[in-house]
């Protein structure tokens, strides 16, 4: 069931599908309509309007962002937005926005990343990678621990601007002494939790992973897809980890 949730928010998320029942069309008087936030256009007369709706128990799941004319507000939204690809909008001018892509599922499923500009309701939108690793931010590595066997090492870290500023965590498996791979080469969290929540190697030489019932279901859908074929084991400790959602 915890599974069919996270698939169900995680389609709300990135391809505003609506939910089943809904009404195609979205209208900002909706009674389940949610605006993030709204941002005008220099000249006030286009503007963008990032939305979400409402499901309930579950929150609020995104549906997107509409970049239309101020006078077509008390249409249909759905027909105004953009690709949920398309992330972290911003005016440039009249006629132009900055756009970022997400690249962190490209980067899991080892696939090449393509950024090219588009245009879209007679608006030009220019598109940048989003880099969640910023130049001022540090490497820390939370753990670091070498195989039974000796020929691996797991290494769990995350980049940090400052205390208030923590990025998901990375795991990646390297050979004893090499260099750290900026992104994780086995396993890559997001800013929603890290679902794992801690690790060690045991005996077999296998990783062991630790979670809590909320986010363990969840721990598939991160991992690298070339990544190592290292066996790993979801052990969960409610006791321990029961109130976590970071790797600390």
């Amino acid at each position: 069931m915890k599974n069919l949730i996270f698939l169900f928010i995680l389609t709300s998320l990135f391809s505003c599908n609506l939910y089943e029942g809904r009404k195609d069309e979205v209208l900002i008087t909706d009674k389940d309509y949610y605006e993030n936030y709204r941002e005008y256009s220099p000249n006030k007369k286009m503007l963008l309007i990032n939305y979400s709706i409402d499901l309930g128990a579950f929150g609020y799941g995104q549906c997107g962002t509409a970049i239309l004319k101020t006078s077509d507000t008390a249409k249909n939204l759905k027909k105004y937005t953009v690709g949920n690809k398309y992330i972290r909008l911003k005016w440039i001018d009249n006629n132009t926005i900055n756009s970022k892509i997400d690249v962190l599922d490209n980067i899991r499923n080892a696939e090449n990343i393509v950024v090219k500009n588009i245009e879209f309701n007679k608006i030009k939108i220019i598109v940048d990678k989003l880099d969640y690793i910023e130049n001022d931010y540090h490497l820390e590595v939370v753990k670091s621990e070498t195989s039974p066997n000796g020929k691996y090492e797991m290494v769990a870290y995350r980049y940090l601007k400052n205390r208030q500023n923590i990025n998901f965590i990375h795991i990646s498996i390297i050979k004893k002494g090499k260099k750290i791979p900026k992104y994780g080469n086995y396993y890559i969290g997001d800013n929603v939790s890290d679902y794992i929540l801690g690790g060690n190697w045991n005996k077999k030489n296998e990783l062991n992973f630790y979670s809590n019932k909320q986010y363990s279901e969840n721990i598939q859908y991160y991992f690298v897809k070339n990544r190592k074929q290292i066996k790993y084991n979801i052990i969960i400790d409610e006791n321990k980890y029961g109130s976590k959602y970071r790797w600390i």
